[in-house]
């Protein structure tokens, strides 16, 4: 989860009855929510997030869209810009006030890490950001509040939160979603680039198929690729293809050195469901459930043969550990939406209508 993220609450901006404050003409601040009033900077921040998410939900971007002209959730653009950037305003109140609520407090310095990264980012964006009105100490505060809301959601479903997700919880989530493979791809052309015949194709196949048994026997995909990568490159040396066994027999690679310190172990990669890479059908192969942990198979993808290993997802102890958090936002983040949507749903909003007047949209367009 981005620490500038704020979670969509329309359900409830659509039962809130904002008042407008117009009497006036101070314009330091755009709203007052629960007694807390915040700078225009803040208010103007959002406005740009909001300006995003508005580009966002159209599909297009600044050069190909007139989005002020645009209607967005039977909204006009402008409105729904401005609904959208309080009720982000309406987020970080509730935020602060939570984290005080729940006695939480940063145990590990992430609010002087949040501003430092803040003050580091401020000396690239920081131009542009108080061109339109917002100070340095806005955009460092929003990044404080992004560490509160990380604060609180852990408090819930964090390791011994209130509603913790469980590790057998996390494993399921990540198991279904991701796997751990190894493999190497073997390209199904001639050292001219021209797609194999179906004699040659063959002889490919066959060579991968014994690759596979050597991979099962013990041998590294390091190995075996170096194996591999110095096979075509004696066809390009030669420029014609020659019997594979043959050319692999007269590859001579240096021994290893049996003193050498211990190789790091190949944890392979780790793939999402979801994705393409290595290939599309790899990715089908590994997801179809007719594949276990150990086994080796042969997938042909378009004018490549992949030789795959699954692995098992937890072989690489740190993996569950990093991944943790991730599984737990993607497990409970629209939860979590809900609860704070009904933690703003309470809260007395008075909007700065002179902020809104004066801070146009037009100069937030992309």
């Amino acid at each position: 989860m981005s620490l500038f993220k704020r979670s969509a609450a329309a359900a409830a901006a659509l039962l809130m009855t904002f008042s407008l404050a117009s009497c006036g003409k101070d314009t330091s601040w755009g709203a007052e929510i629960d007694g807390t009033q915040l700078r225009a900077g803040i208010l103007i921040y959002y406005q740009s997030s909001a300006m995003s998410e508005a580009y966002s939900l159209v599909g297009s971007t600044g050069e190909e869209t007139d989005i002020l002209n645009e209607t967005i959730e039977e909204k006009p653009a402008e409105e729904w810009i401005n609904d959208k950037a309080v009720e982000h305003m309406q987020e970080y109140v509730a935020f602060e006030n939570k984290f005080d609520e729940l006695g939480l407090s940063f145990e590990n310095n992430e609010d002087k890490i949040a501003e430092s990264t803040a003050g580091q980012w401020w000396e690239y964006i920081g131009e542009q950001y108080e061109a339109l009105g917002v100070s340095k100490q806005s955009y460092i505060d929003i990044g404080i509040n992004g560490e509160k809301e990380l604060a609180i959601f852990d408090h819930y479903y964090g390791e011994g939160g209130e509603k913790e997700v469980s590790e057998d919880e996390i494993k399921t989530y990540l198991s279904e979603n991701n796997a751990r493979i190894n493999y190497m791809a073997m390209d199904l052309k001639d050292a001219e680039g021209n797609v194999l015949k179906s004699a040659d194709k063959e002889d490919r196949k066959k060579m991968a198929e014994e690759y596979i048994e050597r991979l099962k026997n013990g041998e590294t995909f390091d190995a075996i690729t170096a194996e591999y990568d110095g096979f075509i490159n004696s066809l390009s040396s030669s420029g014609e293809e020659t019997d594979s066994d043959e050319e692999a027999a007269d590859i001579v690679f240096p021994e290893e050195d049996e003193t050498s310190e211990t190789e790091a172990v190949d944890y392979g990669i780790v793939v999402n469901k979801d994705s393409s890479s290595p290939s599309a059908s790899v990715i089908e192969k590994v997801f179809s459930g007719d594949v276990a942990d150990g086994d080796y198979v042969l997938v042909e993808d378009y004018e490549t043969y992949y030789i795959v290993n699954k692995m098992d997802l937890f072989a690489d102890p740190e993996y569950l550990e990093n991944s943790s958090e991730s599984a737990r936002h993607a497990l409970k983040d629209d939860e979590f939406d809900e609860m704070v949507s009904g933690w703003i749903a309470e809260q007395d909003v008075n909007v700065n209508q002179a902020s809104l007047d004066r801070y146009k949209l037009d100069k937030l367009v992309m």
